[in-house]
């Protein structure tokens, strides 16, 4: 399988294992669709996406804003996206009595509501053409649970249960989702979430990216897959 010339959206593009996955799928001739909170970050990418002879559009804005949420909605129909990639999403580390209702409210929209929301967007589309691929980025800590980490945890096995099951429905209609399931990387996530981390022994995010590539380019024939990685001990 060629990604050449298929519509690809990225959420939580601009960092990352978002944008190394955004340089990589551009590099194997993909169009995409790209979001991200900061518009200065996307614009830098679009440049370079564009300078590799891809196509590309991006949305800056909240995915939380529904304003946002469905004008990414309506380009993925427009486009008839070939592949979703639900990457967007933040960590939390505090325990739970610490953790305010208004936080747990954004982790478990940003990490489960919005990739479930945007799965629903495009599952008809791609049921009808009987193809299609969902790259769902969850966590090693939605398959372990991982202290101080309760809501984080919360919203990530929710995010592998609704995965799982969604691959009974889509039994047999030439539709893959792809799981991935990292250890710590060595993104920005650690920052954002208040605890600034030395991640220079942490898993490279364009070496998950290209994991990722890799399942995407197998054959059709191919059922779903799954890729866990952690750091060496």
């Amino acid at each position: 399988m060629t990604l050449k010339d298929k519509w690809i959206l990225i959420t939580g593009a601009s960092k990352g294992l978002g944008r190394e996955m955004a340089l990589l799928f551009a590099e194997a001739g993909a169009n995409l669709i790209l979001t991200a909170r900061s518009t200065e970050l996307l614009d830098e990418l679009k440049t370079r996406v564009i300078a590799g002879g891809g196509e590309c559009i991006t949305v800056a804005g909240d995915l939380r804003d529904s304003a946002v949420l469905e004008s990414v909605k309506s380009l993925c129909i427009e486009k008839q996206i070939d592949i979703l990639v639900n990457n967007a999403g933040v960590v939390d580390i505090t325990k739970l009595e610490g953790v305010s209702d208004e936080r747990v409210d954004e982790v478990i929209e940003l990490n489960l509501t919005i990739p479930i929301k945007l799965t629903k967007a495009v599952i008809e589309m791609f049921k009808t053409r009987r193809r299609g691929a969902i790259v769902n980025v969850n966590s090693a800590g939605g398959k372990k649970p991982v202290p101080d980490h309760t809501i984080y945890c919360a919203s990530k096995y929710g995010f592998n249960g609704f995965a799982e099951t969604l691959k009974l429905e889509i039994k047999g209609l030439g539709i893959r989702i792809i799981s991935v399931c990292p250890g710590k990387m060595a993104t920005e996530l650690f920052n954002a979430a208040g605890r600034p981390m030395d991640t220079g022994a942490f898993i490279s995010p364009r070496e998950v990216a290209r994991g990722v590539l890799y399942m995407l380019e197998m054959s059709p024939k191919c059922s779903h897959a799954e890729l866990n990685v952690d750091r060496m001990s």
